[in-house]
């Protein structure tokens, strides 16, 4: 079954290491009508990736495929 980013990084952050994954606006730039979002992920204090994306919810799921593959998960 295909699951977004977000739920299949919490559901593996959860299995192998015990944490809930966390997001955090970094920066976000342009008009309100035009905005571009850059999302961290951390897995407890570490950020293990950053995504992109024009509403905070398509960076989040961005930096959480990131996240992902620099696990290699």
């Amino acid at each position: 079954m295909w699951q977004d980013s977000k739920s299949r990084l919490q559901e593996l952050s959860q299995e192998k290491l015990g944490y809930t994954p966390t997001y955090e606006i970094l920066n976000q730039s342009g008009p309100d009508h035009d905005k571009t979002f850059s999302v961290g992920a951390y897995l407890g204090t570490e950020k293990v990736a950053t995504g992109e994306g024009r509403s905070k919810q398509e960076a989040e799921q961005d930096a959480a495929q990131k996240a992902l593959a620099a696990k290699g998960w």
